[in-house]
């Protein structure tokens, strides 16, 4: 287990499967955290699982795909931690189905919550993580945005488009020494599956997701991680 003390660390999402596992393990670890998710109550549940806010531990609900509320939250925390070590943007969906009976809306709502999300939350954490040596900025993207998924072409093509944002912005910020990650989890059971009839019983959980982020905000600060791909080992070799 890495010691993450004295580590401020920022989880979106953190309400779902991977967000809630990430925000468990961080604190666990020692790490101060900033969480947010939509759902205020699914993340007071969060808090009080983890025994409820502290001095290391404060939460907000936000709907980080609106500039405002993202502003805001990043304002609060300035105001409680002063300066960021690391940011992981866990916030997305997917809304699975046909091209030619997928509305407007559903379109944007995919892109809000995979793209829009990743690039307000890198926006307005990039003063707080100006001049922090090593900080971390990890987008958590899907293998569906490097391999097309048939039953989700919207997911795939936001997930790529969050994985070419990355690339790009890590380029921008490198001379802050802020690293950028991409980490592109196969098939991960946790609640953002639904109702969808898919077998999960071969699929990652969410810690072996969250062990990929720990690996990336425990490596040292002249290492720097572009991405890393990874799937359930027995789905890949039954293909």
């Amino acid at each position: 287990m890495a010691d993450l003390s004295g580590r401020r660390v920022v989880v979106t999402g953190a309400a779902g499967g991977i967000g809630s596992a990430l925000a468990a393990r961080l604190h666990h670890a020692g790490a101060s955290l900033a969480l947010t998710s939509r759902s205020a109550d699914r993340l007071g549940r969060v808090v009080a699982g983890l025994g409820g806010e502290s001095r290391r531990l404060w939460a907000s609900a936000a709907d980080v795909t609106e500039e405002e509320q993202v502003r805001g939250f990043f304002a609060a925390i300035d105001e409680r931690f002063g300066a960021v070590d690391a940011l992981v943007n866990v916030a997305g969906m997917s809304i699975p189905g046909r091209i030619a009976e997928t509305s407007v809306d559903d379109y944007q709502a995919i892109w809000n919550a995979n793209v829009t999300s990743a690039f307000l939350c890198c926006k307005h954490v990039l003063p707080l993580v100006d001049g922090m040596a090593g900080a971390s900025i990890i987008n958590i993207s899907s293998v569906a945005g490097l391999r097309p998924n048939p039953t989700a072409p919207l997911y795939c093509t936001a997930k790529a488009a969050l994985d070419m944002f990355s690339r790009a912005f890590a380029l921008q910020v490198e001379e802050l020494g802020v690293r950028v990650t991409t980490l592109s989890p196969g098939g991960t059971d946790t609640p953002f599956w639904g109702e969808r009839p898919v077998d999960r019983s071969k699929f990652m959980s969410a810690d072996d997701v969250v062990d990929a982020v720990m690996f990336v905000l425990g490596t040292r600060p002249q290492v720097r991680i572009s991405s890393i791909e990874f799937e359930p080992f027995t789905r890949a070799t039954a293909r």
